[in-house]
């Protein structure tokens, strides 16, 4: 810390105490971030690791399905385009026949009429298949 003298000279005194600002804004800075970061919740994922490296970790299979989309050019089965109701209707049973297990989720497009959907789902009831997943877009407010 540098004072300057009453007496009247040029020169600075130089003080032997050392100056303590910076410290103490490093302190403070410090003790606001334990004080934030006390209150912090941390989440934990349990996790089974393999006991040795030849040991193959397993992945959670993915939910099966097929995907029907009402687009507004025509219609898809798992991205295959078809342009009409009639092409669709006998690849989607072809579909269903060889993946049994599969469970059968319909999506629309916003521009697709009500007409479209129905027709689809009228199809479905009348082959018998009881349960289809329909995605909807969620209403934002």
């Amino acid at each position: 810390m540098i004072t300057l003298d009453g007496n009247g000279s040029d020169e600075p005194e130089i003080s032997s105490i050392p100056d303590l600002t910076s410290l103490l804004d490093i302190l403070f800075i410090l003790l606001v971030f334990f004080i934030l970061s006390a209150g912090a919740s941390y989440r934990s994922l349990d996790l089974t690791l393999p006991k040795n490296v030849s040991e193959e970790a397993t992945l959670p299979t993915p939910q099966k399905y097929i995907m029907l989309e009402i687009r507004a050019e025509g219609y898809a089965i798992d991205g295959r385009k078809f342009s009409n109701l009639e092409q669709l209707k006998s690849d989607l049973l072809q579909t269903l026949r060889t993946k049994p297990d599969l469970k059968l989720v319909v999506a629309g497009d916003k521009s697709v009429s009500i007409e479209r959907l129905l027709n689809v789902l009228t199809f479905l009831q009348s082959k018998g298949i009881k349960a289809a997943n329909i995605l909807m877009q969620q209403e934002t407010k």
